[in-house]
């Protein structure tokens, strides 16, 4: 079974969550991770890493929160799916480090490339303010 994993999943959520409230002030975890229903423990490490990419904004104290890093209109689901996946790919063949061997000689291989560029293309052409 080919699918995305919760922790992607888990990222849609909050983001959606952020982008519909449209708040002046950072959101607290909890707040996002209750309205999501989803653990704030784990959370907190997707959000963490969102951070990282630049997708939210993490703000330290007590009014302290997330908030999106850009706008919702610049943040497209192939980059969140990028930052919790690790990339996309759905064959080795596709691989930019250590691709199989036999893919210029496949016949299997363009099939798989075709798959993976309108999956990326239908990411990218879906942004946060889209499913919000």
């Amino acid at each position: 079974m080919l699918q995305i994993t919760r922790q992607t999943e888990y990222a849609i959520r909050g983001l959606q969550d952020l982008t519909r409230r449209r708040a002046d002030a950072p959101v607290q975890l909890k707040v996002i991770a209750a309205s999501c229903e989803v653990s704030e423990a784990f959370l907190a490490k997707i959000f963490q890493m969102l951070a990282q990419a630049g997708i939210v904004k993490s703000h330290r104290g007590v009014k302290g929160g997330f908030s999106l890093g850009r706008a919702p209109e610049e943040i497209s689901l192939r980059e969140v799916v990028e930052v919790c996946e690790g990339g996309i790919v759905l064959n080795h063949c596709l691989r930019k480090v250590n691709p199989c061997d036999r893919r210029d000689t496949c016949d299997v291989a363009p099939v798989w490339q075709k798959a993976q560029d309108a999956l990326t293309g239908a990411l990218d052409g879906t942004s946060l303010a889209d499913i919000a």
